[in-house]
C-alpha cells in the first residue's frame, strides 16, 4: 500500500446523493432504469468504465470498474431502489433531497443511495490520482434489493462479478463494521375453506378462524437452533394476513406470510417442513375439508465472515485510519445483497456504510454529509490496502 491519502471530492458525493434521491425508484415497482442510466453517465464522465445490465423491463443494474491487472477484484455494492415514503408526514419532501444543517434528507439517503454515491466518489478519487490496482475495483449497483434482491440474484446467475475476491456492502452501519447477517425465509400459508352466509356460519369453513388458531402455534413452535455469538437467536414474525371479502360472508380464503430470520446451522428446508406439518395438523383439528398450501417466497441463508479474514482486518484498519477510532464489529439482523453475491462468487463480505441503521425506512430519513465523505475516504483507503 502506498502511504499518501486520497482526498474524495465532497461536492461530488453530495451532488450524487441528492441527484439519486430525486429519482423515485420506489419498490414496488422499482423503475430503477432512469437512475441506472444517470449513474452510468456520471461514472463515464468521471473516467470509469460503466455499463447498464438490464434485468427486466424498466429495471437495471449498473456495473462499473476501475481496471486492474488480474483477478482478485474488490466489489463494492449498493442498491438503487427504495421503499415507499409511507403515510407519515415528512418535514422535508421525501424526494426533494434537501440539504439542511449538514444532513441530506430523503428516501434512500441512508438506505442506500448515499452509500452508492460514496463508492462512486471513492472510485473517482482513485482514478483521478492514477491509482493502478492489482485487480479491478468494481461498483455493483443493484435493482430490486428491497423486494427479493432481484438485481443481486441476476448478477449471481449471470456470473457478472467473476474473479471477485472481496465484497463490501455499503448499507448504513454508522461506519461500524458488520461481518454477519441473518438468513431470510419468507413463507406464505394459504388456507382454503368454504363460503357460507354469515348468519349460518356452520355451513361454511372459515379460513380466517383457522388462521387465528394457527398463528399462536407458529409463534410458539420450538424451531431448533444454536444461538450465534454474532447474530444471536432466530426470529419469527407474522407480518401479513389477508382474508374475507364481505362482512356477511364466511371467508373461504385466508393468506398469512411469515418472516423468519435465521442463524447459522439452521436448516431452511427443515423449517419449511415443520411449518407445513404444523399447518396441516391444525387444519385436521379445525375441519376435515379445510385445505392448506405452503409457498416459499424468499430463501437465503445467513452469512458470517471470519474475524481473521484479510478483508475484515483491512476494513477495520481503514475505518480506524479515517475516523481515528476503532469501529464496533458485529452482525445485523437483516439480509443484504451479500446473501446472493457472497455465495454466488464464493467471497467474504463486510457491511460498512454511511448513515445510521435506524434511519432505514423511516420518515425524515437522512444522512450526514460528514459520513458520506468519510465513507468515500474509507473505501479508497481499503482499496489501496487490499489492491495497492
Amino acid at each position: 500500500m502506498t502511504s499518501s491519502k486520497v482526498a474524495p471530492d465532497r461536492d461530488l458525493v453530495v451532488d450524487l446523493t441528492r441527484e439519486l434521491i430525486r429519482f423515485q425508484s420506489v419498490n414496488p415497482p422499482g423503475n430503477e432504469q432512469p437512475a441506472a442510466e444517470y449513474l452510468t453517465q456520471r461514472l463515464r464522465e468521471l473516467g470509469l468504465e460503466a455499463e447498464i445490465d438490464e434485468v427486466e423491463t424498466g429495471r437495471a443494474n449498473v456495473i462499473a470498474r476501475l481496471r486492474g491487472q488480474g483477478p482478485g477484484h474488490l466489489v463494492f455494492t449498493g442498491h438503487i431502489d427504495v421503499v415507499p415514503p409511507g403515510g407519515q408526514k415528512w418535514t422535508y419532501g421525501p424526494f426533494d433531497a434537501d440539504l439542511v444543517d449538514g444532513k441530506i434528507y430523503g428516501r434512500g439517503s441512508a438506505d442506500m443511495k448515499g452509500g452508492v454515491a460514496s463508492i462512486v466518489t471513492a472510485m473517482a478519487a482513485l482514478a483521478a490520482c492514477d491509482f493502478q490496482p492489482r485487480a479491478d475495483i468494481i461498483l455493483a449497483a443493484t435493482c430490486g434489493e428491497e423486494a427479493g434482491m432481484l438485481g443481486a440474484r441476476a448478477m449471481a446467475d449471470r456470473g457478472s462479478l467473476q474473479g471477485a475476491r472481496y465484497l463490501v456492502v455499503a448499507e448504513p452501519s454508522n461506519l461500524d463494521v458488520f461481518i454477519g447477517e441473518k438468513g431470510v425465509l419468507w413463507v406464505k400459508i394459504r388456507a382454503l375453506g368454504r363460503t357460507g352466509h354469515g348468519s349460518m356460519p356452520w355451513l361454511g369453513i372459515n379460513a380466517v378462524s383457522y388462521m387465528a388458531r394457527l398463528i399462536p402455534r407458529l409463534e410458539e413452535y420450538p424451531f431448533p437452533f444454536e444461538e450465534s455469538d454474532l447474530l444471536g437467536k432466530p426470529t419469527i414474525s407474522v407480518n401479513m394476513i389477508e382474508g374475507g371479502n364481505k362482512v356477511n360472508v364466511v371467508p373461504d380464503l385466508c393468506e398469512l406470510t411469515l418472516d423468519l430470520r435465521t442463524v447459522p446451522l439452521q436448516d431452511h428446508q427443515a423449517i419449511v417442513a415443520a411449518i407445513e406439518a404444523l399447518a396441516h395438523e391444525v387444519a385436521r383439528d379445525f375441519h376435515a375439508d379445510l385445505r392448506v398450501e405452503i409457498e416459499v417466497q424468499e430463501d437465503v441463508g445467513p452469512l458470517e465472515t471470519d474475524r481473521t479474514e484479510p478483508l475484515v482486518e483491512a476494513m477495520i484498519a481503514s475505518v480506524h485510519a479515517v475516523k481515528g477510532e476503532a469501529p464496533v464489529v458485529g452482525g445485523v439482523t437483516y439480509g443484504t445483497d451479500a446473501a446472493y453475491l457472497g455465495p454466488g462468487f464464493n467471497i467474504p463480505m463486510v457491511i460498512c456504510g454511511p448513515g445510521a441503521q435506524g434511519m432505514a425506512h423511516q420518515p425524515d430519513e437522512h444522512v450526514e454529509v460528514t459520513q458520506l465523505v468519510q465513507a468515500a475516504e474509507i473505501y479508497a483507503d481499503l482499496a489501496r490496502r487490499l489492491l495497492g
